[in-house]
């Protein structure tokens, strides 16, 4: 592609791009309108070959013809609706971020890798609800925070092995632990 071609592209279908890069994701964190509308370029890049192969022309053939058109339009929403399914799929995950480039706020916050003192009060609390096997998993899960899948669900199996205990044993105190502190784990 060259740059009588860039320009081409940008003159008629810039404002689409940019306005499709707009509507995949208001979630700056994952999907900022500057990385959105690069895909979008990409992928009319890749649009433009894909349809100089598939046509067997040039581009000064097929430029401005109805059928690459709807072509690369074509290639353009559907490059939005599979990104902003992927964001959306990963929305219960990335709910609440925040992006750090443009949030000083974020790169300033104290580590707080240690533990809390209200945390370790709260341990100590709930420590003495819990059985023995119980606070295990709970000391197990804050130690080595791998236990828990990106979907904040417990990786049971994980657990499991490292407590030798079986996925249904494991599974129970789970479920034991959840309804005592009143939340689903």
């Amino acid at each position: 592609m060259d740059d009588k071609q860039l320009e081409l592209i940008e003159e008629k279908y810039g404002r689409l791009i940019h306005k499709i890069g707009h509507w995949i994701s208001g979630d700056r964190a994952i999907a900022s309108h500057a990385d959105n509308t690069q895909d979008i370029w990409i992928a009319a890049m890749d649009a433009i070959r894909g349809y100089e192969k598939k046509e067997n022309m040039p581009f000064a053939e097929f430029w401005g013809s109805k059928g690459f058109d709807k072509y690369l339009k074509t290639c353009l929403w559907n490059v939005k609706n599979s990104k902003g399914a992927k964001i959306t799929k990963k929305y219960p995950i990335t709910k609440g971020t925040v992006d750090v480039a443009t949030n000083e706020e974020v790169l300033q916050r104290e580590d707080r890798s240690v533990i809390a003192p209200e945390t370790e009060m709260y341990i100590k609390e709930i420590n003495e609800l819990l059985t023995k096997d119980q606070a295990q998993v709970v000391r197990s899960l804050l130690d080595d925070p791998t236990y828990i899948k990106p979907s904040g669900k417990v990786n049971i199996n994980k657990l499991a092995r490292e407590m030798g205990k079986t996925w249904n044993e494991v599974n129970t105190l789970i479920n034991q632990i959840g309804n005592k502190i009143e939340n689903d784990l």
